[in-house]
């Protein structure tokens, strides 16, 4: 069951940053899974040590780093795609699981093309 969990909660970050439409995490979790989101919940907790909506934040600011260092995508679309009225929110949430800025991501990102531009004149 916690893999299903961790597959739509893949599926409705990837729906919402394909769409740009906000996805009420709860019911779409019910829907999919055919499971009281509570009882979900509670198994969560015990067996994970965390709420079914800290996983889903979790999994949000992993997908928010990826896109950071490997897109050109600015925090304020990212944030707007996953239904954040204020990329501001989106930030402070990174920042809070990861100890880190948007703008460590994206120094990240300017290394790799560094080190690719590299590469290639070497060639």
């Amino acid at each position: 069951m916690i893999t299903k969990v961790y597959l739509v909660v893949e599926q409705i970050i990837q729906s919402q940053l394909e769409t740009g439409k906000s996805i009420q995490f709860a019911l779409e979790l019910n829907n999919k899974l055919k499971t009281d989101y509570q009882e979900l919940n509670n198994l969560f907790l015990a067996r994970c040590d965390m709420s079914l909506d800290v996983i889903f934040l979790k999994q949000i600011v992993e997908k928010v780093k990826e896109l950071l260092v490997y897109t050109e995508q600015p925090l304020s679309q990212i944030a707007k795609a996953l239904g954040y009225e204020k990329s501001n929110d989106l930030s402070e949430q990174l920042l809070r699981y990861t100890g880190l800025t948007p703008a460590h991501f994206k120094r990240i990102r300017e290394i790799k093309l560094e080190n690719i531009r590299r590469q290639q004149k070497k060639i």
